[in-house]
């Protein structure tokens, strides 16, 4: 069943109708209109009262209970009929007998344990296309048992003021109020023209936090058919420096903030507080001064990821505002990891997760983020003649001289400016030209 999608009096867009990928869908519904989805989220802190934390971890509670219970039916059925459990059909027949059996799950959101259901079956596609392992039951202990999505309709969710307080709505839990993050007003939390899809509540060591998933249609990004190598920029990443930002005008180096290493003499010293404190190990309870020292861990590790955060933000935001095309190596962090002498600082760093917001702020602002091929020799190729030294395979190797044309060349800013030639080729062959 198509989407189609009418423009309404004041500029946004209804859509009807269902399609298996419903943004690719609502694009194309949107296509007449020189418009486009933009999703994006907002995550809020919240402050529950005494009721309003007993419901919302109830829901959680419930929606890992009908988790492992359809993971669990759904293994024992393929077992003995070799066909698959849908979750179509699940819901349709075993979650109405649950909910008998099991009076608890009355107290739960529907939508929150239909989502529990429709997050194993995307485990299963991810295992089956080679991206994750297995799926595994949750575990209260782990993040992954500690959180439940519901889906907006008919105004369920909402961000409303209550009191002269700002409230976020939830099914089952009622007006919940929440931390007003820093730099945004009411009105930015959900503007004028988007529209709730979700809303995901996770609970950790700290408290709850909610993260809502917004959409709204936006006119299409136009990237420029023309544009100068002088507003080009590549990057190579690396551990010593955080990346080697070259441009046609010279390079710049960004140093690594190391932030675990920041942290690794306090939080060891907080944890070794946190072993001498009282705590039952079969009943999981600990005394109060185990709750405090606990809550010292927590927040120590939660800087170190704010701070990683902060500089991933603010970097990614100065190179989308500074160039109209990006280039950076395709690296494979899954296998770099493998490293055992080198995970912890590739972990540190954070990679994966700056270039994924340099590429969502580049394109939304209409211009160019390029990944040269994995395999493109970046560091071994001189950026001066185009010789290929294989010594350079030897990470120890930070300097070197081309023994063709005998230019001597550091290792990142070289391969930053490969990189940048790569970049142009590329746009090349999109038909984009580049201009000196």
């Amino acid at each position: 069943m198509a989407v189609t999608a009418v423009k309404m009096d004041d500029g946004s867009f209804r859509f009807s109708g269902r399609a298996f990928s419903s943004t690719k869908a609502k694009n194309v519904a949107l296509s007449e209109f020189g418009c486009v989805i933009h999703d994006w989220g907002v995550k809020l802190a919240l402050i529950p009262d005494d009721v309003q934390g007993g419901a919302l971890s109830q829901q959680i509670g419930n929606a890992r209970f009908v988790r492992n219970r359809y993971l669990s039916d759904r293994n024992s059925y393929y077992q003995e009929t070799k066909e698959t459990l849908s979750p179509a059909r699940y819901k349709k027949a075993q979650l109405p007998e649950l909910k008998e059996k099991f009076p608890f799950l009355k107290l739960s959101d529907k939508f929150a344990l239909e989502a529990a259901i429709e997050h194993v079956d995307a485990a299963f596609r991810k295992f089956f296309r080679h991206e994750t392992a297995f799926p595994r039951f949750a575990s209260k202990w782990r993040p992954s048992g500690n959180r439940y999505t519901t889906k907006y309709t008919n105004g369920n969710i909402a961000v409303v003021m209550d009191s002269g307080r700002p409230c976020l709505k939830l099914p089952k839990a009622g007006k919940v109020p929440f931390v007003l993050p820093k730099k945004m007003t009411f009105t930015d939390i959900v503007p004028p023209g988007a529209r709730i899809l979700s809303c995901s509540i996770k609970k950790d060591s700290l408290g709850l936090t909610a993260s809502l998933q917004l959409e709204a249609a936006i006119k299409k990004p136009e990237f420029p058919e023309t544009l100068s190598i002088r507003d080009m920029l590549a990057a190579d990443m690396g551990l010593r420096v955080f990346a080697a930002v070259v441009g046609d005008d010279g390079c710049q180096t960004v140093g690594n903030p190391r932030w675990v290493r920041l942290h690794a003499r306090r939080l060891r010293r907080l944890r070794k507080a946190l072993s001498r404190k009282q705590y039952d190990q079969k009943a999981h309870t600990g005394s109060r001064n185990w709750e405090k020292a606990r809550r010292l861990v927590a927040k120590e590790q939660r800087k170190c990821a704010s701070q990683r955060k902060d500089f991933h933000h603010k970097l990614s935001r100065a190179i989308a505002d500074s160039c109209t095309a990006f280039v950076c190596e395709d690296l494979n962090i899954k296998g770099m990891v493998k490293n055992r002498h080198l995970s912890r600082e590739i972990s540190s760093v954070g990679w994966g997760s700056f270039l994924t917001m340099v590429k969502y702020k580049m394109e939304a602002a209409g211009k160019y983020f390029l990944r040269p091929d994995r395999f493109f020799a970046s560091s071994q190729t001189c950026s001066r003649c185009g010789y290929q030294n294989p010594d350079v395979k030897d990470l120890s190797v930070r300097e070197w001289e081309c023994p063709v044309c005998g230019a001597v060349h550091d290792r990142d800013i070289n391969a930053g400016k490969n990189l940048l030639f790569e970049g142009v080729r590329m746009l090349k062959d999109m038909g984009v030209t580049v201009t000196a």
